[in-house]
Parts: structure tokens; C-alpha cells; sequence
């Protein structure tokens, strides 16, 4: 069979068998199949830029005069590509993806409107796109992971209210009129990006405030990507992929309502920890301090229903990509949040606060917990999608691994060597270049871990294009290829 024949046999595949069972989920799936493959694969790329950025930007670090003939590439413009490609393209593309599936499949009806969803994911992709030139330009802003220029931000919120409208139709379109923990956490990260993202750019671009009130601002923002957006998402696809993998109900299911409503309660307000000791009002860091270690509650909660799921199926988890990448993720979820949570004293503060360490822990949040988990769940959906078998377990092997060893490296890296940074500059006399030069072989690790992250990237590309255009085989004609686990969403206990 040609290329072309390869790959309008996934986009459209011809599949017989059990179709009385499976017509529905079927219809389903091709109505999401482009939109999918399109989240996929645009965030697929936009993993790979980031970690190439990456990688020069930990160069940078240590190797000031490296490409420095170039001037779209100071680190004062490869580290805000970096970060803006990670959280908006990678992980919005796969995050969204796994909202786009696990919506229409819990929702068991076919909405439609495929191409308006399809439109809305390429205008997102071309406002990251326009965003990450305009900082190559020198047009960026000078607020974290708000640097896209102005003109950036109405392609992104048109494009995200298009997703949104799509989501919330699948839900309302719904059969089963009762909802699951996994359309909760959706539709509550859905509205919360409308709502930090409309503020922050009135707040700091649009009208700007004034003063330290564009700090705190910034910092609410910063924190609430991640605690109100992709934390979410996260949530939401363990939820959902706990049960399908391990074949069991998620344990304490019915603790869930506890967790959500604990964890957005005080996550919308952890983001002021990082002003403390800072030209704000002492009260603002310490509603932080408290939000922060009010986080325990939803952590605790979901940590004993994720790691007693798993627990009970420990066998499953090796014999399954998507498990083997949910374990992982919720190991560094748990680390995530002991960082963050005991990182939050004020006699920590006065060691990490204007170190790396920060950065550390938030790439373990990012290339750990919500990246493990994302990906294991597109090693779930590529196959049911397509109806085909994943192309290379040895490609899989080789992410997971090189992505696992990148992490350990780079947050030790940066965990560790921002500790050192910080209690060399608290209370000491040593000069700054001394810190730099003490610094050095933290920077060393971070890039080796970078280079990893790099081959784990190239490995999932490899393999999402693999599975498109490989070459349908008897056995993937039949709808009985994929054995899933039974339905139970609605059986949880």
C-alpha cells in the first residue's frame, strides 16, 4: 500500500466485525479523529522545540558565549520560547487532546462539528506560533509565561474559546445525564483559562495596573496555569485511564467531590506564596502560605485513590505503556506537591525563593506529572483511534526511559543546585561569580538531562508518525483488535 494509501486508511479506516457493539463508540471517534491527530501531532512538534530550546537555553547557563552571534538567540529570548512552548504548545495540545476524547467518550454521542473544532486547534497552534516570533523579534512582554506580544493574545482566546465551545457542547449533548470526577476537572479547567487568562491581560496589558500589583498579578497567573489548567486536565485523565488500564473502579471514588472542590478552593489562591518578603502587604503571602498547606486535603484524597488503584493492579502496570506512564506521573505528583507544599515555609522562602530552585520544581510539575500522564494517554487513544497496534514498543521503551532519566536529572540539577544557590547568597559574603562557578555542575546536569528529554521527544514523534502511516495489517480491519477494559465510570465505588 502508497504513503497516501497508509494514511487515509487510519483517517479513514474500513473496519468490520462487531459492528452492532461498536457503532457508537466508531461514529464517535470519527467525528474527533482529525481534531485528535491534529492535538497530537501539533503538540508532538511543539515538544520537540521546546526541548531543542531548551537544551541551548541550559547551555546559555553555563556557556554564555554559545550561539551569542545570534541575536534571536540570548537567553533572555530562548528562555521565555522555552517556557511558552512548553506549557502552551505541548502540553495545551496534548492536554486539550485528552479533554477532546475523554469528553466524547463519556459523553456517548457523536456532536459533530469536527471541522470547527479542527479550525479553532490550527488558529491556537498559529497564535503560539505568532507569539514565540514575535519574541524572536524582541517584541515580548516582560511578564512570565505571558511574553507573547500583545497581538499574540486575541488569536489565543478566540482559538481557546473555540475548544471551550466544543467541550461544553459535548457535555451538554450527553447521554448519561449524571457526570464523572473526569468532566468535572475539564470543565473547570476550561473555564478557569478564560478566567486567569481575560484577567491577567487586562491586569497587565490591556489596562495595566500599577506598581507591585503587576507582580502579583503575574504570580497569581503563573500559578494558576498550572493549578487550575493543567493540573486539571491531569486529573481528569488519571480518573478516566485508571479504571480502562487497570481494569478496576478507582478506590474511594466517592471522595472525589472532596478533592475537586478542596483543590480549586486553595490552588486559585497558592500563586501569592511567591511574593513573600516581597513590596506587598505581609497578609497577601501568608492567604498564600495557607493555601498552599491547605493543598494537602485534595492531595492526600487523590494520592490514596491513585496509588490504592494501582496498588491493587501492580501487575498491570508493566505490561501496559499508558499504566507504566500514570505511575510515574502520579509519583511526581506526589513529589510536586511536597516540594510546594514544605517549599512554602517562610524559613525555606528564605532560601529558595530567588534561586533555581523554583524552576526546578516546576519542570518536575511539567515534564513529570502532567507530561508522564499525557503521554501515556496518547499511547492510549492513538491506538483506539486508528484501530491499529502501536508500531514499536522498543521506540516506546525508549522514551519513557530517556524522558524518566531527563527528569531525574534536570530536577536535581535545579532542585539541588538552587538550594546551594540559595543559601550562598542568604546572609553570605561569597561574590556572585563565586555562586556561578559553585553553580557550574548543576547547569552540566541540567543540560545532560535536556538531551534526554530531547531523544524522549524525537521517540514519540517517531512513534505517532509511525502508527499514521503504517500499513494496516489483517488483524487491525477487525473492531475486536482493541480489548478494553469494561465500562466503569459509572460502576465507581
Amino acid at each position: 500500500m502508497t504513503l497516501i494509501g497508509n494514511i487515509c486508511s487510519s483517517l479513514f479506516p474500513n473496519l468490520s466485525g462487531d459492528s452492532k457493539n461498536r457503532e457508537g463508540v466508531r461514529r464517535i471517534d470519527a467525528s474527533i479523529r482529525f481534531p485528535l491527530l491534529t492535538l497530537i501531532i501539533s503538540a508532538s512538534v511543539w515538544l520537540i522545540i521546546a526541548t531543542v530550546v531548551g537544551f541551548i537555553a541550559s547551555i546559555k547557563m553555563h556557556s554564555p558565549g554559545f550561539l551569542a552571534d545570534y541575536s534571536f538567540l540570548t537567553y533572555g529570548k530562548v528562555a521565555p520560547i522555552f517556557w511558552n512552548s512548553l506549557v502552551y504548545g505541548w502540553l495545551f495540545n496534548a492536554g486539550l487532546a485528552c479533554a477532546v476524547f475523554l469528553l466524547s467518550r463519556l459523553g456517548g454521542k457523536n456532536v459533530g462539528l469536527g471541522a470547527f473544532l479542527t479550525i479553532s486547534i490550527t488558529l491556537w497552534n498559529t497564535g503560539v506560533t505568532a507569539g514565540i516570533i514575535g519574541i524572536m523579534w524582541g517584541e515580548q512582554l516582560p511578564f512570565q509565561w505571558l511574553e507573547f506580544p500583545a497581538f499574540a493574545a486575541p488569536i489565543l482566546f478566540l482559538a481557546f474559546l473555540g475548544i471551550g465551545t466544543w467541550n461544553l457542547l459535548t457535555f451538554r449533548a450527553r447521554i448519561h445525564r449524571s457526570s464523572y470526577a473526569s468532566q468535572w476537572w475539564i470543565l473547570a479547567s476550561i473555564f478557569s483559562f478564560a478566567w486567569i487568562y481575560t484577567a491577567a491581560q487586562v491586569m497587565l496589558v490591556g489596562t495595566p495596573a500599577k506598581g507591585a500589583i503587576q507582580t502579583l498579578v503575574n504570580s497569581w497567573y503563573v500559578e494558576n496555569v498550572f493549578g487550575l489548567v493543567i493540573a486539571p486536565l491531569t486529573f481528569a485523565t488519571l480518573y478516566y485511564l485508571l479504571p480502562k488500564t487497570l481494569g478496576t473502579v478507582v478506590v474511594g471514588y466517592k471522595y472525589s467531590s472532596w478533592a475537586f472542590w478542596s483543590w480549586f478552593l486553595f490552588a486559585s489562591f497558592s500563586g501569592f506564596v511567591d511574593l513573600a518578603n516581597g513590596p506587598i502587604p505581609a497578609w497577601v503571602s501568608s492567604l498564600g502560605i495557607i493555601a498552599t498547606f491547605g493543598l494537602l486535603i485534595p492531595t492526600t484524597t487523590m494520592s490514596i485513590q491513585f496509588f490504592s488503584s494501582l496498588f491493587s493492579r501492580f501487575s498491570v502496570i508493566w505490561d501496559s505503556a499508558t499504566a507504566r506512564y500514570l505511575f510515574a506521573g502520579c509519583i511526581t505528583f506526589l513529589l510536586v506537591m511536597y516540594q510546594k507544599i514544605f517549599g512554602s515555609l517562610r524559613g525555606a522562602l528564605d532560601t529558595t525563593q530567588f534561586s533555581l530552585y523554583d524552576s526546578g520544581v516546576t519542570q518536575l510539575a511539567l515534564f513529570g506529572f502532567a507530561g508522564m500522564t499525557f503521554t501515556g494517554a496518547i499511547y492510549f487513544i492513538l491506538p483506539r483511534l486508528l484501530n491499529k497496534e502501536l508500531p514499536s514498543t522498543s521506540l516506546i521503551d525508549l522514551q519513557f526511559w530517556s524522558h524518566l532519566i531527563g527528569l531525574i536529572l534536570v530536577s536535581i540539577g535545579l532542585i539541588s543546585g538552587g538550594t546551594q544557590q540559595g543559601e550562598l547568597m542568604n546572609g553570605s559574603t561569597a561574590e556572585a561569580l563565586v555562586v556561578v562557578k559553585t553553580m557550574q555542575s548543576s547547569f552540566y546536569l541540567t543540560t545532560i538531562g535536556m538531551v534526554f528529554f530531547i531523544i524522549g521527544a524525537v521517540a514519540s514523534g517517531a512513534t505517532y508518525i509511525g502508527i499514521i502511516l503504517s500499513t494496516r495489517i489483517p488483524e487491525e480491519t477487525e473492531t475486536s483488535l482493541i480489548k478494553e477494559a469494561p465500562e466503569l465510570e459509572y460502576s465507581a465505588s
